[in-house]
């Protein structure tokens, strides 16, 4: 047997094996049914062809043509339902029809090949009938519809289902694409022995689905596919036993194959619990990201009209107040103010978390957004006797494509910080760029960073020893969604220290591929 026919056969097993899986995790999914058929019909393909090459027989030959047509059928159907297409039963009849026609047309002699004087893997030797050519239209037309399906589906689809549909889209592309160039253009140039290759190539398919299954879930088999493959080495551990030429042998064998069983059991499960348990967690992260959420939205609106009858009454536009009044209301009213800020990261944070967070990206110049920044921040260092300064670049750097909002907020965060935990000095501000990338450098002579800190410096709700030293009220979400807002850029954001006494350095990097030079 020869190395392509082995790589036929092994194609038409891993098919059935496969859709066997798939349907046997839920055969009450409609999703789930028509892959299985789908696998089912291309393993008979597949190996039709592997017989072929075996049995160089008419019979053969017409049952590759028979089957052949089923396979972009199958695919097809399994495409519209993976996409949630709607179709209507006049057009899966039509759609069914047309393929049904095809199988039967290829039994009958000299509709689709006609005087076959020989057969051989991949193809024949003879003259075409009248069928030929509509088969091959049919072929194309129905792969050229799955495609379509694919990418339409994967426009609308959102979240985890449009990465389960890009796997597929990728492997349909090579698979398609192959049969393309192996079966059509290939053959134009007088070059036929790479035809059967047609039929491993759907490989390419289930490869990609099988990424999708294991990595998004697609159809949720990971425990079924374990269990699987700990009853198939049972079953050859099982063989060995009563296969051993001796008596010890046998022995052996079965000790082997009873030590299996206890490690195969607690291998599923293992592997059960440990998706119950990620499974549960999701559920509980959505559940904690929604709940923020909803209770952020409603905690602003009594704050901000909080916020502005204080600020009514700091005016006197309810009448004069004592300073002693005017103090405390000053007071409330930061407070406040914090209680605002803390509420809005709250939201940052569920919104990044479950996916809602977008980007405006607007024509920036970073060198005035931190002189903005600076500028409004400047009176806490002032507060300190700080200093806050900027060294601006010698040249004039050009506007970038940023959300100006979100990087204007990482700039507070960073500088709020520094502010807050440097107690003599002051904070520099410098401003770099370095293989395409745009480097803001924020340098304070603050109480430092152990090594320990800094691993820890940018999670959510994590806050160093200085933090709550020098400021008891943060929440530890200010260089969080610091992190997330650049990374949502495409940069990245990070931190260095010598150690405690010594100062932070804190490294904001942009990419500049969409920089926009003006004149």
């Amino acid at each position: 047997m020869e190395i392509l026919e082995i790589i036929i056969f092994l194609a038409a097993f891993i098919n059935f094996f496969l859709g066997l899986v798939v349907f046997l995790k839920d055969p009450v999914r409609k999703l789930n049914r028509l892959f299985g058929v789908s696998c089912f019909i291309t393993g008979i393909w597949v190996f039709i062809n592997f017989a072929m090459g075996i049995r160089k027989t008419l019979f053969w030959l017409k049952s590759a043509y028979a089957f052949g047509s089923l396979v972009p059928l199958s695919a097809a159907l399994w495409a519209i339902e993976l996409c949630g297409k709607k179709i209507t039963k006049r057009e899966l009849f039509l759609l069914s029809s047309i393929g049904l026609l095809f199988f039967v047309a290829s039994y009958i002699n000299n509709l689709i090949v006609a005087d076959v004087k020989r057969v051989y893997l991949g193809g024949f030797e003879g003259k075409t009938g009248p069928f030929f050519i509509p088969y091959w239209i049919y072929i194309l037309g129905v792969l050229i519809f799955i495609i379509y399906t694919l990418i339409s589906g994967y426009l609308k689809a959102k979240e985890i289902k449009k990465l389960q549909i890009s796997y597929v889209i990728v492997g349909a592309i090579l698979y398609i694409a192959t049969v393309l160039i192996v079966d059509f253009i290939l053959p134009l140039f007088g070059i036929k022995k790479f035809i059967p290759l047609d039929s491993p190539s759907s490989l390419f398919l289930l490869f990609f689905t099988t990424l999708a299954i294991t990595r998004y879930h697609l159809f949720g088999i990971e425990v079924i596919l374990t269990e699987i493959l700990v009853g198939a080495i049972g079953i050859l551990l099982l063989i060995q036993i009563f296969i051993a030429p001796a008596f010890l042998w046998r022995i052996v064998n079965g000790i082997i194959f009873l030590l299996f069983c206890v490690f195969g059991y607690l291998l599923i499960r293992g592997v059960f619990r440990e998706i119950r348990r990620r499974e549960e967690l999701e559920r509980t992260s959505r559940a904690k990201s929604e709940f923020i959420s909803i209770t952020s939205h409603q905690l602003r609106t009594p704050l901000s009209a909080i916020k502005g009858y204080l600020s009514m009454v700091l005016e006197g536009s309810y009448g004069q107040v004592s300073d002693r009044v005017k103090k405390v209301l000053e007071k409330v009213y930061q407070s406040n103010e914090r209680l605002i800020k803390l509420v809005n990261s709250f939201l940052d944070v569920s919104k990044i978390e479950l996916g809602r967070e977008e980007l405006k990206l607007e024509e920036v110049s970073i060198e005035d957004l931190i002189s903005e920044t600076i500028s409004e921040i400047e009176i806490e260092a002032k507060k300190k006797n700080l200093y806050l300064n900027f060294e601006r670049p010698k040249i004039s750097l050009p506007r970038i494509l940023i959300d100006r909002g979100k990087i204007k907020e990482v700039l507070m965060n960073v500088l709020d910080n520094a502010i807050r935990y440097t107690q003599e000095g002051g904070i520099t501000v410098k401003l770099k760029t370095q293989n395409s990338k745009l480097k803001i450098i924020i340098s304070d002579t603050g109480e430092g960073l152990t090594k320990e800190e800094i691993s820890k410096l940018f999670k959510s709700f994590s806050r160093g020893e200085a933090g709550t030293k020098f400021w008891t009220e943060g929440a530890g979400l200010g260089l969080y969604l610091a992190r997330k807002f650049v990374e949502m850029h495409g940069g990245k954001i990070w931190a260095e220290s010598e150690g405690k006494g010594k100062g932070s350095t804190f490294y904001i990097e942009l990419p500049m591929k969409q920089v926009i030079i003006k004149k």
